[in-house]
């Protein structure tokens, strides 16, 4: 490849890599694979941009050794030596004056090393964050950790254009780039992939929410990544990336916290870990268990409860790694998690802050589960990689339909319940180039088999229980597509990719409904459909540290079926008012411009990107006026923005900083959907920036001191959900200070989230059936102050 980086834990020591001795046992091979192995080992990063530079050799490395020496053997004859950018990255450079640029991918070469020496996965073709031709933030481990981030919710607060619906843990949606197609998770597919180690976690489901313990780095691709990713990724894709297993330590830690909030009840949580080679070194397995408990802060008077929102998330991993031999590589892995939501966390306007009053209780749990096998391999020629995940979800949702049931009821409180059922098979195999100039190309299959059961009941629950309303309905949701992409280099500073996705999907759907003193109604669907997606980019290297890019991609989801009604809702036929049996599937096209600019030294980088999308037959979930939901094609609409992030380093300060201007709306509104015209698209702000900084003293024994901040400025959009109403949401402020001591096995940290007790409407909808007749709002978490202990051993 024109850059590789291998991102490993680092040691326990602070001595250096190229002082500490390692067992080297690499047979001959080329210089690429004997280059890896050595980062594998060393626990170091290897920039290899020069490596096609070198001439051919085959060096066997074998015994114990420093790293410089397993360097100097390596590369002894092939007019090539190293450079060292920090105690844990290195580059190879050519021995003699470097020539001009040779015609490859352009890219950048980096000294700093965080971001910019992670190994993107996402990009399939693995390379380095700012050597990539689109809009892409990287969060590697130590900045989550100093920044508190454990979940998507986090994320979002330090990556530009990404937001997060705030309906509570596992009920949320993700949205990249101010496209929305509504704040609802219904039947369609979701307009962001989520992803972990490239597995593929939801199809149409709210976000598992799973928490990013033992993360190595989260990668978030903004705009669509149909080519590589399929109809799920409108918006873009999050991946997020776990530490791998070592095989060369054993290792473990541990994290706990506890905090208390200026009202409501306490949290706590805690993170373990433990990683064991087996084999002798050919293998490990790592081992990754966690336990949280949010308290709660919302007010029921009608119940006469308090803190009623508290949420339990509990779960683990284990993967494991085999090398079979020096090319091939066998991994697998399981993960576990349960969110278990006491109660929604909305509250009424209309009342004291925190408060609301209902009738029931309204819990939610989101359970999710996977288990996946993976082989990867050097074919010489070619870069082998496959997948295969089973992946379950279990979702069940309660909500209090007492003062407005979506159909008459006997008798009060009124519980509607939504029981959820998933299991899908996703199955991925890529076949990319190996590193070289000229050409590089990548070619890939992909299917996935989704099954899912819905079972939807209103119950009357005064005196004895009765069914007033139930549906039942099963869904197959089958993909198969073929993919692949090419990047031809046009002279020595610019290259050109194209790429293009031809997918095929298949949905069946059976439902049936009924209702008190209605007839049961039935439906049976199928639909057949295709899509091919482009994809072109043009990058061009003004220098080793300037890249420009321009590119255009195409996004697709797939149409469906609306079933959900009482007897006395209908659904016109093809071409008719809404709401329809079926909605079409939805079509966006991005256009994008960016550069990508850091300076020699790695004090500065800065990313920028304006972009321009026009999206045809937008896909929302809305609420028909019972309150259940269906999925509507509401018209064309249009967003152009800009965004930007960059990082400034002066001695041991860091400030990162992001923003994003951007104006989505709806250009044309479907006929049958009139009060549509006037809105933009909903909850997505029009404006959005944050600022964070890291600055540490070295004390002497290996200890230090540090401080973190950050801060978040949300800017106001609007809830759309049924036509007529547009409430007002966002504008305010975010932040988070925190100050820690560390030594070299323990490291304490005392932090303040929303210092000023910020108490703005983040999110305006919490229950489908009483939004239109009361005002929802959703408030951030008052005030909290926490202490984390960690321990690594």
């Amino acid at each position: 490849m024109a850059a590789i980086g291998v991102i490993c834990l680092a040691a326990a020591s602070p001595a250096s890599a190229d002082e500490a001795r390692f067992d080297f046992n690499i047979p001959p091979t080329d210089l690429s694979t004997a280059l890896v192995k050595i980062a594998v080992t060393a626990k170091v990063s290897i920039g290899m941009e020069a490596v096609g530079h070198c001439a051919p050799q085959r060096h066997a490395i074998s015994g114990r050794m420093t790293m410089k020496d397993a360097l100097d053997r390596l590369l002894a004859g092939t007019g090539c030596s190293y450079r060292s950018l920090d105690p844990e990255a290195i580059e190879i450079v050519r021995s003699a004056p470097r020539p001009q640029r040779r015609p490859q991918t352009p890219e950048i070469a980096q000294s700093e090393r965080e971001a910019t020496s992670v190994l993107i996965v996402a990009g399939r073709h693995g390379a380095m964050a700012d050597r990539l031709a689109y809009g892409l933030s990287v969060l590697d481990r130590s900045e989550l950790g100093q920044q508190g981030v454990q979940d998507t919710a986090g994320l979002a607060l330090l990556t530009p254009a990404m937001t997060v619906t705030n309906l509570g843990v596992g009920r949320d949606k993700v949205l990249l780039r101010g496209l929305s197609d509504g704040p609802l998770t219904g039947q369609t597919e979701s307009i962001v992939g989520l992803y972990l180690d490239d597995v593929r976690l939801t199809y149409n489901a709210p976000n598992p929410d799973l928490r990013l313990s033992d993360i190595d780095h989260v990668e978030v691709l903004r705009g669509p990544q149909g080519t590589l990713y399929g109809a799920g990724s409108l918006g873009g894709i999050v991946q997020a990336v776990t530490a791998p297993p070592d095989p060369a330590r054993i290792a473990a830690s541990v994290t706990a916290m506890g905090a208390t909030a200026s009202r409501g009840a306490g949290s706590q949580s805690i993170d373990a870990m433990i990683n064991a080679p087996f084999l002798g070194g050919r293998g490990a397995a790592r081992l990754v268990v966690y336990r949280e408990i949010q308290g709660g802060y919302i007010n029921d008077v009608g119940l006469g409860l308090s803190n009623i929102n508290q949420t339990q998330r509990s779960g683990g991993r284990l993967a494991v790694r085999l090398d079979l031999d020096p090319r091939w590589r066998l991994t697998a892995g399981v993960i576990s998690q349960g969110v278990n939501d006491s109660d929604t966390q909305y509250a009424l306007a209309n009342l004291p802050p925190f408060t609301r009053s209902n009738q029931l209780r309204e819990p939610h749990d989101n359970d999710f589960s996977a288990a996946n096998l993976g082989l990867t391999g050097n074919l010489g020629w070619g870069e082998w990689r496959s997948s295969i995940a089973v992946v379950r979800h279990g979702l069940t949702s309660r909500y209090d339909a007492s003062t407005a049931p979506p159909v008459p009821t006997p008798s009060t409180p009124a519980a509607f319940d939504d029981q959820r059922h998933i299991d899908t098979i996703v199955a991925d195999t890529t076949l990319a180039s190996a590193a070289g100039d000229g050409a590089k190309w990548l070619v890939g299959v992909f299917s996935a088999y989704t099954r899912q059961s819905t079972q939807s009941t209103l119950t009357a629950l005064g005196g004895a229980p009765v069914i007033a309303f139930n549906e039942t309905r099963h869904d197959q949701f089958d993909e198969l597509a073929a993919y692949g992409e090419v990047t031809v280099p046009l002279n020595t500073a610019i290259s050109l990719t194209v790429g293009g996705r031809l997918s095929s999907f298949r949905t069946r759907v059976w439902a049936q409904d009924s209702a008190l003193g209605q007839p049961q109604v039935s439906f049976v669907g199928n639909r057949q459909q295709q899509n091919f997606t482009p994809k072109a980019v043009l990058a061009y290297a003004l220098s080793d540290r300037i890249l420009v890019y321009a590119q255009a991609a195409e996004g697709y989801r797939a149409g469906g079926f609306n079933t959900t009604s009482p007897a006395s809702q209908v659904f016109s036929g093809p071409g008719g008012a809404e709401p329809s049996r079926r909605y079409d599937g939805d079509e966006l096209w991005s256009l994008e411009t960016g550069a990508k600019l850091s300076d020699d030294d790695g004090r500065w980088r800065l990313r920028v990107a304006a972009f321009r999308t026009f999206w045809k037959d937008i896909q929302s979930d809305q609420l028909l006026p019972s309150g259940l939901p269906f999925t509507a094609n509401i018209g064309a609409g249009v967003n152009s923005g800009v965004e930007a992030e960059g990082r400034y380093r002066l001695g041991d300060l860091d400030l990162d900083g992001q923003v994003l201007f951007n104006a989505p709306e709806l250009t044309k509104a479907n006929p049958s959907l009139p009060p549509f015209a006037d809105f933009s698209l909903a909850a997505v702000p029009d404006f959005a920036i944050g600022v964070s900084g890291h600055y540490a003293w070295r004390l002497p024994r290996d200890r230090s001191i540090t401080l973190d901040g950050r801060l978040n400025y949300i800017g106001q959009s609007q809830l759309i959900l049924d036509q007529v109403r547009a409430a007002n949401m966002g504008d305010y402020t975010a932040a988070r200070i925190a100050a820690s001591f560390a030594g070299a096995h323990l490291r304490w940290t005392l932090a303040v989230d929303n210092p000023t007790d910020e108490r703005a409407n983040t999110f305006g909808y919490g229950n489908p059936f009483t939004v239109r007749t009361t005002r929802q709002v959703t408030p951030l978490r008052p005030r909290t102050l926490s202490l984390e202990l960690s321990a690594s051993f």
